[in-house]
């Protein structure tokens, strides 16, 4: 596995002799340790907020689509450009009224080739791409749901520019934030945002994120992580603490969702919320898409 063990938060329901044979209550007791996990996050984390991202797969890399197809920094920043260039030749939706992030964040919801890296500031809506989204294989592996805090980033500012793609790489390298405006339904839909490096790096010079290395707190954190993390993600009453309770927080946490219940949280959000890939891609690509599926 990639990721750093003391970044990983495990329930204690995945270590139970119930768990591992899959008794149905077992399961249920493992998603809700997981939902406490995510609202302790919420409760307990940053006061700068966390942007979250679902893993299907544990072993997967936090990394653009760019990065997995091998791209240089040189090359994504040349084929970016190219984009933003022929969108506005062609006045795709109107390309030429928008900004560069604009753009390019309509492409990348559409599939194209590009540096930024899907995120969320709806934790339900990372935790269905980690349910739902990927290959078979994927769906038999334990996923990861990233929290990320949003103090790790820089904002880009006046994204609506036409020039603020090229001022970013003029720039230092950084890890930035794009906290992009309901501009189309797929984005409204799962209230999203991007993250992205300017720079970003090699899986050589970075195993776990291109973002940047990913780093414990403190130097007392790696051995004490269990007691660290549960004390965030886990359900311990706070009934003696005085105020807000303060804890030290990774820039990134991730809540290690088993594959056996994954079922059982994707019918919870489906059932109670609503969620399904239609409502998740609510456009006629994303309808055509659910129903260009073989029947059955």
């Amino acid at each position: 596995m990639r990721w750093p063990e003391w970044m990983i938060y495990q329930i204690p329901a995945s270590a139970t002799p119930g768990f591992r044979s899959r008794r149905p209550n077992s399961l249920r007791d493992g998603a809700r340790q997981v939902l406490a996990a995510i609202s302790g996050t919420a409760l307990l984390g940053p006061k700068s907020g966390v942007v979250w991202r679902g893993h299907a797969d544990v072993a997967w890399r936090l990394e653009s689509k760019a990065s997995r197809e091998q791209l240089s920094p040189d090359e994504v920043a040349a084929r970016e450009q190219e984009m933003l260039r022929e969108a506005r030749r062609l006045g795709v939706d109107g390309a030429q009224r928008m900004g560069d992030w604009e753009i390019l964040a309509r492409l990348r919801h559409h599939g194209a080739i590009t540096r930024l890296i899907d995120a969320t500031t709806d934790p339900f809506i990372a935790l269905w791409f980690l349910c739902e989204d990927g290959s078979a294989q994927a769906k038999e592996a334990d996923g990861l749901l990233l929290a990320i805090q949003r103090s790790t980033f820089t904002e880009i500012q006046q994204p609506y520019r036409t020039d603020s793609y090229p001022e970013m790489l003029r720039k230092p390298p950084a890890a930035l934030i794009y906290s992009t405006p309901p501009i189309d339904p797929r984005i409204a839909a799962q209230r999203g945002l991007f993250v992205l490096h300017s720079q970003p790096l090699s899986a050589e010079a970075s195993p776990a994120s291109e973002l940047g290395p990913v780093l414990p707190p403190s130097k007392a954190w790696p051995a004490k992580h269990q007691e660290y993390l549960a004390r965030v993600c886990g359900s311990d009453p706070l009934t003696e603490d005085l105020g807000r309770p303060q804890f030290q927080f990774p820039d990134m946490l991730g809540i290690l969702v088993p594959a056996a219940v994954k079922p059982v949280l994707s019918d919870m959000l489906r059932h109670n919320f609503g969620f399904s890939r239609a409502s998740i891609f609510p456009d006629f690509a994303g309808l055509g898409e659910v129903y260009s599926r073989p029947l059955g």
